[in-house]
């Protein structure tokens, strides 16, 4: 046994490791009991090949929900791995509003079997976090969207351009408003400073949830009007 792997056994006897949301001690590697990730609602298939919505069963695979069919997006698709419920919501909070970055190695592992349906190209697709304005950037210190684009994608930071879409007015925040507010609220409040570093390319949008979908299809529309081929959206969970 080398000297790292003896220091990591004997601190994980003195320390062991609990799991993040009830405390209890961890048997296997990771951040959660297996009783408390079972408490974490996955999205199930079949899902809207637009914006990734659980379908009835019986719907099948490569179908299009109403919402999508009366109202198509402008991304090309969106996937999510979770629904938007608690306790996954007071983990994303805790990054969002208390920057709480031990949810980080959480939020990595619970993404994981999302990670593999990513077939990210290094050479033609780039990846752009949805940006906060400037005012609530400095407010905050951090971009919990930028976070999780480096999460999804960590062998592959290179790929990830947090300058090149910008939020250029500053919006109260859209949960205090409903669905015709949300558009007028976000109409102009977003633009492509890097045109050149996505035109033609395919860009994954990166968000921590899928709502309304009224943010990530004005980026989308900011997107594609620079030159972008298509806008693929990646979220940790949805609202259902």
């Amino acid at each position: 046994m080398s000297g790292k792997n003896w220091l990591s056994g004997a601190l994980g006897l003195v320390f062991p490791r609990c799991c993040f949301l009830c405390g209890l001690p961890l048997d296997l590697a990771g951040q959660l009991c297996a009783a408390c990730l079972n408490r974490i609602p996955r999205l199930k298939p079949p899902f809207c090949s637009r914006c990734g919505m659980s379908l009835f069963p019986a719907a099948g695979d490569g179908h299009v929900c109403g919402a999508c069919l009366g109202s198509p997006p402008l991304f090309h698709r969106a996937r999510a791995e979770f629904v938007y419920e608690e306790p996954l919501a007071d983990i994303l909070h805790g990054l969002k509003y208390r920057a709480d970055f031990s949810t980080l190695p959480v939020l990595a592992e619970l993404i994981r079997p999302l990670q593999g349906q990513l077939s990210l190209d290094l050479e033609s697709d780039r990846v752009v976090p949805v940006p906060l304005h400037r005012k609530r950037l400095m407010d905050r210190g951090f971009n919990q969207s930028l976070l999780l684009a480096e999460l999804f994608f960590p062998e592959s930071r290179g790929v990830i351009l947090p300058q090149t879409l910008l939020r250029v007015r500053h919006t109260p925040p859209q949960t205090t408003l409903d669905g015709v507010a949300r558009r007028k609220n976000l109409a102009g409040a977003f633009a492509v400073s890097r045109p050149r570093s996505i035109r033609g390319r395919r860009v994954f949008l990166v968000d921590d949830v899928l709502t309304t979908g009224t943010t990530v299809n004005e980026c989308a529309r900011v997107l594609l009007a620079a030159g972008v081929s298509a806008v693929e959206v990646v979220t940790v969970a949805r609202v259902a």
